[in-house]
């Protein structure tokens, strides 16, 4: 099992970094089939890991977001080989995609806590989001107001998981699984925050690949969520 499931990370991060190479290198149809296949391979650890426990209900919710991602890691990358009027569709419906695959996120972290972690993570992210959101958003410059305000949402949501995997540690629930999660959720926020600032701020190439990379441990590391 422990080859299995090392071999899967390695070839996952090995994609993802040619992916990486090919799209700063502007080899955009390349970038969305590399991307596509290393996301796949995160979709392949959850549902290995699924098929060597009982498929419990949380294993199932987290299974559904990772699927969600590889959805939104296609659809993210594809807006870069369709014309700009079908790009914007695109970028929305793949960020759709991440934002389902939050909420199931989410969705599991209760299943695991119930609703005693609930204050503290409304709390959390009221706090967080008040100060991190703002300064970001000051940086950016969105092509729509509507657009704009979606960023809000989905930053929100992403605040929400991350300080909701937080609350789960906080009330001293305390596992290989609830540490694992909440350090996937920190590298999510942390990727998301940027991509958000490259796509409508600086386009800084380190930038871009610090996102793409802790995005990548953040699904690999909740895909290993999922275990007996």
């Amino acid at each position: 099992m422990v080859v299995i499931v090392a071999t899967l990370i390695v070839v996952g991060f090995i994609l993802q970094s040619l992916f990486i190479n090919q799209e700063l290198k502007g080899n955009m149809v390349s970038a969305v089939v590399l991307k596509g296949c290393a996301a796949a391979f995160f979709v392949a650890l959850g549902s290995y890991r699924i098929a060597c426990c009982y498929p419990s209900r949380y294993a199932k919710l987290v299974l559904i977001g990772l699927i969600l991602g590889m959805i939104g890691d296609i659809l993210l990358n594809l807006r870069y080989t369709v014309d700009k009027k079908k790009s914007t569709i695109v970028f929305a419906l793949g960020i759709l995609a991440f934002l389902s695959g939050h909420f199931l996120y989410i969705a599991s972290l209760f299943n695991i806590a119930g609703s005693v972690i609930l204050p503290w993570a409304l709390g959390l992210t009221v706090v967080v989001s008040l100060i991190a959101i703002p300064q970001l958003m000051k940086r950016i410059n969105a092509p729509s107001k509507g657009l704009k305000i979606f960023g809000y949402v989905y930053l929100v949501i992403v605040t929400l998981m991350f300080c909701t995997s937080a609350s789960i540690l906080i009330v001293r629930i305390i596992s290989a699984r609830t540490v694992l999660f909440f350090i996937g959720a920190l590298s999510f926020i942390v990727s998301d925050f940027i991509m958000i600032y490259y796509n409508f701020g600086k386009k800084i190439p380190a930038l871009r690949a610090i996102n793409l990379l802790t995005y990548y441990l953040g699904q690999v590391l909740i895909a290993l969520t999922i275990m007996p």
